[in-house]
């Protein structure tokens, strides 16, 4: 019974991704890709998925191999299950300890299993911030800007009263008020005050140069998280019409057309960006092909991008993290869930309060039927986001798998209410979304033996797509 239960969730995730990709591709992608329907089906069928080369010496070996160079794939070349666990918690120790310094933000340590390597962690990046308070703030503003650590808005703040024409530190100064605001609007709070912080300070930044592409392109960037997306392509459209050679604002237009569902100017602002990026620098555009590649079923295209993002040293974690759960959902419907696993312990080490990583382990608990452990990191998603529905999409089928049917219902419900405000799905993958939580409700009541509730919901989640 269980087994079929499984099934059921996995088909409802497929269908949900193809679903997206059928509504929007006869609109967005030409009459060109229609003939590659074979080839997709064939990629999400039959995909030889990479897999770790294993050729140590002995478990011990490869034990080395993780610790010495925080290389969690060693650690699944390990026969014995037990010293493989210790490998993975000892070599997540390591690496969060050293993001933990790369990015001088204690929330790293929280996270270290080691007590005492815990308070070492938590002393030496006290020490280190103290110090660059007092005699390099500019360092320290820069790496909390490079890590989206909030903190930053405090130092920049003082920056540009100290210096008020240094025009990188205005715009560094309304990316982060805009990040902030995007954190408060994830949290269900107000982020107008935020966004017009950032608006404030834009216009200062044209006071010392009204001609400065990347002051337009973080204003498009503040007009997403507002939001007005309209605006948004205008201003990087304006950006680009500065400096034609400007990476970030043709991913930047990329990002914004592809929340709006036009995935063709999408495909070709990243593409364009790609171009431009020859040295591949900037896995922002690398992060949004491998997404848009996967909602294609198109998934060697999309590790190939993936893995142009997670194999750069001191790439943006954020992406970097996005990548590896990518990549953990790709293997997972490839049936291989210890490199699921490790790709989403990966991406902890770079993001561990990001909401989308609990989603994605939750997801990776009911493969492997720890149902207790997936309800436990939907809810952690949910606490850490609010108003993101996938949190309660997890939640919901986790609680239909420990046969808690009512209380199931009641999770997808709350998540169709947040989908019409929920910023962090694109416009096409709102129906999706809410015909998944729907038929989440339809199995439910078909446990509950409500056969007149079972068939109402059907009915809904069949017109979702006819009805917009």
């Amino acid at each position: 019974m269980q087994n079929k239960k499984i099934v059921i969730i996995v088909a409802l995730s497929i269908v949900g991704f193809v679903l997206v990709y059928l509504v929007v591709a006869g609109k967005i992608f030409n009459s060109k890709k229609n003939n590659d329907n074979s080839v997709a089906n064939k990629d999400a069928t039959k995909l030889e998925l990479p897999k770790v080369k294993c050729d140590f010496e002995s478990n011990q070996s490869a034990y080395d191999e993780a610790n010495k160079n925080s290389n969690l794939d060693a650690c699944d070349c390990i026969g014995d299950d037990k010293m493989r666990e210790m490998c993975i918690t000892s070599t997540m120790d390591i690496a969060l300890y050293s993001k933990a310094l790369e990015n001088l933000n204690d929330d790293f340590c929280k996270n270290i299993k080691s007590e005492s390597h815990k308070n070492s962690c938590y002393s030496v990046v006290k020490n280190s911030i103290d110090k660059l308070k007092k005699e390099n703030p500019q360092r320290l503003a820069d790496i909390y800007s490079r890590s989206h650590n909030e903190e930053s808005i405090g130092l920049y703040e003082k920056l540009t009263e100290t210096d008020q024409k240094n025009i990188d530190n205005f715009i560094y100064l309304a990316l982060a008020y805009a990040e902030k605001g995007l954190k408060e609007q994830e949290q269900g709070r107000d982020q107008s005050s935020y966004v017009k912080k950032a608006f404030e300070t834009i216009e200062k930044a044209k006071s010392i140069n009204g001609n400065n592409s990347e002051v337009y392109r973080v204003e498009a960037y503040t007009n997403e998280i507002k939001p007005d997306f309209g605006m948004a392509i205008k201003l990087y459209d304006r950006a680009i019409e500065i400096d034609g050679n400007n990476i970030l604002a043709y991913s930047g237009r990329g990002h914004a057309n592809r929340m709006m569902g036009l995935l063709d100017n999408a495909v070709r602002d990243f593409s364009r960006a790609a171009e431009l990026d020859v040295k591949q620098e900037n896995v922002f555009i690398y992060t949004n092909l491998c997404n848009l590649e996967f909602s294609r079923s198109h998934n060697d295209d999309a590790i190939k991008n993936c893995k142009i993002v997670t194999s750069r040293d001191g790439a943006d974690p954020i992406f970097q993290s996005e990548a590896h759960q990518i990549m953990a959902m790709i293997f997972m419907q490839g049936g291989d869930n210890n490199q699921a696993k490790t790709n989403i312990l990966k991406a902890k080490t770079l993001t561990p309060n990001d909401p989308n990583l609990f989603v994605t382990w939750a997801r990776l608990n009911i493969f492997e039927k720890k149902y207790v452990e997936s309800e436990a990191n939907a809810r952690k998603a949910i606490e850490l986001s609010p108003t993101k529905a996938s949190g309660f999409l997890a939640l919901s089928y986790a609680l239909y798998m420990e046969e808690k049917y009512e209380a199931s219902i009641e999770a997808a419900q709350k998540g169709i209410i947040l989908i019409k405000n929920d910023v962090s799905l694109l416009a096409p993958s709102k129906l999706a979304m809410e015909r998944e939580l729907t038929y989440s409700i339809v199995n439910n009541y078909r446990m509950l033996g409500d056969t007149a509730k079972q068939q109402e919901y059907e009915n809904k989640a069949r017109n979702i797509f006819n009805n917009n």
